[in-house]
């Protein structure tokens, strides 16, 4: 039986609901609004840790992409909202998001776009525009697994492109792989069912076994199987989204596996075996979110004409940082992690699992992008984690 509370939930499971929602709030706090005119669309929110943190997210206007204004914004909170970066002529950016080192990237689309592109401080770098030789139709949305792996869909909706099949481009909407490490980039082609017209939001489990991808037009969320090889299978419907809803777009999950999904006006959320708990409603049309703010607990969603937030009890599932340890030959080892790290906290314990896990105060340095501690080893064995604290 669905429950509404304070006119912006539709609570399904009460007691799981709850765990994630404080429902005594009466309202979602609105961060900015940004309007181009007719059409305006705000996507690709994601959440750049730092002091103070800020959100970035992408302003254009559908089907029209040389018109003014369209381009990156940079909100501060609680709604400060500037001009990040204005795209080239007849480009948007759309989906976005923070590889290992914590690096913007993000998907451009437009009639000039059809690439997945990296920025620092507002440079642009161009990382995959072809496969196989083969353009993209619209690159829509992306994520990157801890492997450094950029992972994106192509649905073609902002491309002004013919569908598929057309010379010169891909041969559909498909999911793409991309591996820009050890100076031997490859794209390859990881989801190609010709059933998935427009493949759209996709991120990963908080262990990274599992990819979920939005079906957009069949208005489900698949689920696979991800390999240690980065290889995919199954494929199955995790959830399928009622009609009259709109149709599934951004996804995220938080740390303790369930699933966030924006569709028609409001935010899905699923435990990790596919039951509905609840909603938040927004009241109009919602694009996409992200999880950011202290310790990662502030949902922010993309409501247009408008930026929204709750906070939340959760913190949301943010990239993951591979630790490197190895051996000195003495007591000792040498732990790597990428930099920059920001809020997270190196901790160690001399057992895994239920152990006691203690913040290493040691300061690391800094060498060819990644942190390196030297860490004196006393007992027999000693275990290391990295974990955002609780605020």
């Amino acid at each position: 039986m669905a429950v509404q509370a304070a006119g912006i939930f539709d609570i399904r499971i009460p007691e799981e609901f709850n765990r994630v929602v404080d429902t005594n709030i009466s309202a979602l706090t609105t961060n900015a609004s940004v309007s181009l005119g007719a059409g305006t669309i705000l996507e690709g929110p994601t959440w750049v840790p730092g002091d103070p943190g800020c959100l970035i997210f992408s302003v254009f206007t559908y089907m029209n992409y040389g018109n003014t204004g369209a381009g990156l914004r940079k909100l501060v909170l609680p709604n400060t909202v500037t001009t990040s970066l204005a795209p080239p002529a007849y480009t948007v950016y759309n989906g976005s998001t923070l590889d290992v080192h914590e690096r913007l990237i993000s998907c451009q689309s437009g009639t000039a776009g059809l690439r997945v592109v990296m920025i620092t401080n507002e440079v642009v770098t161009p990382l995959v525009s072809t496969c196989a030789g083969l353009k993209f139709h619209s690159p829509n949305d992306v994520v990157v697994k801890s492997d450094g792996t950029i992972w994106f869909t192509d649905p073609g909706f902002n491309g002004n492109t013919a569908t598929p099949p057309q010379s010169g481009y891909q041969g559909g909407h498909y999911v793409y792989r991309f591996d820009p490490t050890a100076g031997n980039a490859t794209c390859t082609p990881v989801i190609t069912d010709s059933s998935i017209f427009r493949p759209n939001g996709l991120c990963f489990s908080p262990d990274e076994s599992l990819l979920y991808l939005a079906d957009y037009d069949n208005r489900r969320i698949r689920v696979y199987s991800v390999s240690s090889s980065n290889t995919l299978s199954g494929g199955s419907t995790f959830a399928t989204l009622p009609s009259g809803n709109g149709n599934p777009d951004g996804i995220r999950c938080d740390q303790d596996g369930r699933v966030y999904s924006s569709s028609g006006n409001g935010i899905w959320i699923y435990l990790p075996d596919g039951r509905l708990m609840g909603r938040i409603i927004t009241g109009r049309g919602v694009a996409n979110l992200c999880f950011g703010g202290t310790g990662w607990r502030t949902l922010f969603i993309t409501a247009q004409p408008d930026v929204l937030s709750v906070q939340l009890r959760v913190a949301g599932a943010v990239s993951r940082k591979k630790l490197q340890v190895s051996p000195t030959g003495g007591p000792a080892v040498n732990v790597a992690w990428p930099w920059p790290s920001t809020g997270y906290q190196l901790q160690a314990s001399p057992t895994l699992g239920t152990g006691t896990w203690t913040p290493v105060p040691h300061a690391p340095s800094v060498s060819n992008g990644l942190n390196l501690l030297r860490f004196d080893v006393t007992n027999s064995a000693a275990f290391f984690r990295l974990q955002i604290p609780s605020p």
